[in-house]
């Protein structure tokens, strides 16, 4: 005797030949199983991911939830390197000095400011400039 199955989409009961499970105990109807964003039906040839309880195709849950580029908000494709700076992830070609537009690699010595990232050179020209502005003695 098989158990009674209601679908997460409609919430009927399923008598279909065919029950779509989505993460591990969601069951659909075929044609109730679409993605929440362009509303592509979404069956076993496709990946579907799940999100707060709506369902997406992969191409809209990566544009709407995948990491992207903290600088050019563009998001990763598979074999793209990236450097990271404590949560932002950048593209190689994207990790550069904001105030001279050099591109940072492994080893190079940086700040990661909220206006963005600097080589150790230009940081240590800010810093010396914002300390200096505030001095009542600077000329």
């Amino acid at each position: 005797k098989r158990l009674i199955s209601l679908c997460v989409g409609c919430g009927n009961q399923i008598h279909d030949q065919y029950i779509l499970r989505v993460s591990p105990d969601l069951e659909w109807h075929a044609a109730c199983l679409k993605c929440a964003e362009c509303n592509q039906y979404l069956d076993e040839t496709c990946t579907c991911f799940v999100r707060d309880g709506k369902t997406y195709c992969k191409r809209d849950y990566i544009r709407l939830y995948g990491i992207k580029c903290a600088k050019c908000s563009i998001g990763f494709s598979k074999n793209d390197f990236v450097m990271r700076a404590r949560a932002k992830v950048y593209h190689i070609e994207c990790f550069r000095c904001v105030a001279c537009s050099r591109q940072l690699i492994p080893g190079d010595e940086f700040a990661l400011r909220e206006d963005g990232l600097f080589c150790r050179a230009d940081h240590d020209v800010v810093e010396r400039a914002s300390l200096g502005a505030g001095d009542p003695l600077s000329p």
